[in-house]
């Protein structure tokens, strides 16, 4: 009998059950995040001698003086040339290093050990720095922290010396001698993965030089055993299509060039070659004199341009092969073995020599606009960018020529250096260059993750003061006291950038702490207990707290929620009407305060006292005779319906026959 009561008591009070309070997660705000600029570079100089033509050209300008910007020292020897792009100077050393230089100062922003002497300049793109080592790998390194993303090895480990060259989603190299099958390989590979796409293991020299790409085909030079080779491959298979035989029992350390639809190129012997790009047949050769090498050409406007291990720098004719010019026009310099770079902003060749100078000519004359002493031989090729010249020196140095560039200097200050979760403050930043303040900044804030702040855009309040409100994380994210260091770099063309940094301590709001008892602790199934509560910071107590109630036994309820005042509260809990040992939670939760919550256990069990027995506050029997009452009425209202219908029905007239 038991059973039924139960059943028919628990449909009736779910009608009557005061819902339960319940937590609502709010949505978190996205962090506002700043993030700064890449360097930028003006025509980058992403590989050697410029571009996959190697045709040593570009639309900037170059220092119209002689003036020393910046110099870096490395471990040894700098033979190779430099990369210039995105901000960064990439540069190897003969110390078995590449370095990547700020641009502008020459700091250093990182360094990568290969462990193998490196001669080929790096190629720069897809994020990545390509560079070739002699200890028989290519790595691409993150440009911006020298991190392997990857790394090849060849056969047997063979040297590379020649410059790899980024082209058509390719890059491509070419390595030493293989001792075991006595062939040398050119490799063409993914850049982003560094997958092998073919391989052309069929070369029978050395490959010293660096290759060039040009209208689908790959161009380099082999030479040491034997006499030279200038060979053509199939960009997208590696199949030879022509070599041509210089004759000439030596090595081919420079690149051919591409322009007019022929190949240029030096040789080690005394000859400067143009050869047909589709056939490979000599279109013309010029004697450089004496055995001495041929540098790298330049070629622009129907000219080529390159140096001599005689001490010369020629222009020649591209078509015919005269001269147009040369430096000096009698005499010579130290040996050139350093290629030549046209900056067609200024129409200057730039090239170095074995004297220690660097030189600058007049494309169109050859005469001498000035000339640089490094502390070395200058064998790297310049590299022109940003108005600038870079190159190396035998003196074990970096050095880059141009005018400097002016430095903004900048403060942040806060009006409030400790907050609390969500609290706001005024960030107030000054801009100012050596003599004044300076309008027209550029802001970046920077702060470390996960956590979460907010900033409003800048706003300028006078020249060269800006004011940006500052909005402490959300107490979710505050759980214990935070330092936040809030960096601002300041940045406008033509200047070095400036980094200032402030720090904002954000405390977490005061933990509430709950105390739950209750009484009685034991009761029979569907009692009522009251629950006796107190809220506290930890120290002071808390009145007008909002409070959040649960259970971990379904089937009870809360009511009868009281602030007595002084952090004091009650509430009655309508056990559930089962046996049972439900953990009451109580969550208390108020403005400014972290939220906390206490927990109580009670006992349920025995055999329910319908006498007493309640059900969110309201005594069973009421809820019992509601629902017979309700259930008599709704019978009587059917009989009495049933019999006005009855008393309705017409009567039936009666026929006779």
């Amino acid at each position: 009998m038991r059973k039924p009561i139960l059943l028919l008591v628990l449909a009736l009070s779910s009608m009557f059950i005061l819902p339960i309070a319940t937590d609502n997660q709010g949505s978190k705000p996205s962090p506002v995040l700043n993030a700064g600029p890449i360097g930028t570079t003006d025509y980058p100089w992403t590989m050697f001698h410029y571009d996959a033509q190697r045709a040593g050209v570009t639309p900037a300008s170059g220092p119209a003086s002689a003036t020393p910007m910046w110099t870096f020292t490395t471990g040894n020897l700098v033979y190779p040339s430099a990369a210039v792009a995105d901000g960064y100077v990439f540069i190897p050393s003969y110390d078995g290093s590449v370095y990547a230089l700020d641009e502008y100062t020459g700091s250093l922003i990182w360094s990568f050990p290969t462990g193998g002497n490196i001669i080929g300049t790096p190629a720069v793109g897809n994020g990545m720095v390509y560079v070739s080592s002699k200890n028989g790998y290519v790595y691409a390194l993150n440009e911006q922290n020298g991190a392997v993303n990857w790394r090849i090895a060849n056969d047997n480990l063979t040297p590379v010396t020649s410059s790899p060259v980024l082209a058509d989603g390719m890059l491509f190299y070419g390595t030493f001698l293989s001792p075991s099958s006595g062939f040398a390989e050119v490799l063409a590979v993914d850049p982003q993965t560094g997958a092998v796409i073919w391989k052309n293991t069929g070369i029978s020299d050395y490959i010293e030089g660096s290759l060039s790409v040009s209208n689908g085909r790959v161009f380099f030079g082999v030479g040491a055993f034997n006499p030279a080779l200038i060979i053509a491959l199939n960009e997208t298979t590696g199949a030879q299509l022509w070599s041509y035989g210089t004759g000439i029992r030596t090595t081919v350390t420079s690149a051919p060039a591409e322009a007019y639809g022929n190949v240029y190129i030096g040789l080690d012997g005394n000859r400067f070659l143009a050869l047909n790009q589709a056939t490979g047949s000599l279109v013309w050769s010029f004697n450089t004199g004496g055995g001495t090498n041929a540098t790298t050409p330049a070629i622009y406007n129907g000219i080529v341009y390159f140096g001599t291990g005689a001490g010369i720098v020629y222009a020649l004719n591209s078509t015919t092969g005269t001269t147009i010019w040369r430096y000096p026009a009698a005499g010579t310099i130290g040996p050139v073995t350093s290629s030549p770079a046209l900056a067609l902003g200024s129409s200057t060749l730039y090239v170095g020599s074995n004297d220690r100078y660097l030189y600058a000519l007049s494309m169109t004359t050859g005469t001498l606009r000035w000339r640089y002493l490094a502390g070395g031989q200058v064998s790297s090729s310049p590299a022109v960018a940003d108005g600038r010249v870079f190159f190396g020196s035998k003196d074990r140095k970096v050095y880059a020529l141009g005018a400097t560039v002016p430095r903004l200097f900048d403060t942040i200050t806060s009006s409030s250096t400790v907050l609390e979760p969500g609290q706001n403050a005024t960030l107030t930043i000054t801009v100012r260059n050596s003599t004044a303040p300076q309008a027209g900044t550029n802001l970046t804030f920077t702060t470390p993750p996960p956590i979460s702040w907010m900033l409003s855009q800048p706003v300028p309040t006078g020249i060269g003061i800006y004011q940006v409100n500052f909005t402490a994380p959300p107490p979710s994210q505050i759980t214990s006291t935070v330092i936040i260091t809030v960096q601002v770099t300041a940045s406008l063309t033509g200047y070095l950038s400036a980094t200032n940094q402030t720090s904002i301590t954000v405390n977490p709001f005061p933990l509430l702490t709950v105390a739950v008892s209750p009484k009685p602790s034991s009761i029979t199934p569907g009692g009522e207990i009251t629950l006796m509560i107190k809220v506290t910071n930890g120290t002071d107590t808390v009145p007008g707290a909002s409070l959040n109630f649960s259970s971990s036994v379904p089937g009870g309820s809360f009511y009868s929620i009281s602030d007595s005042g002084n952090g004091n509260y009650t509430a009655i809990f309508g056990t559930p009407l089962q046996s049972s040992s439900p953990v009451v939670t109580v969550r208390a939760y108020k403005s400014e305060f972290t939220p906390g919550q206490g927990q109580t256990t009670v006992v349920v069990n025995g055999v329910p006292n319908l006498t007493t027995l309640k059900v969110s506050g309201i005594p069973i029997f009421l809820l019992v005779a509601g629902g017979v009452i309700l259930f008599l009425l709704i019978l009587a209202v059917l009989v009495r319906k049933k019999k006005s219908d009855y008393h309705h029905i017409a009567p039936q007239p009666s026929f006779s026959y």
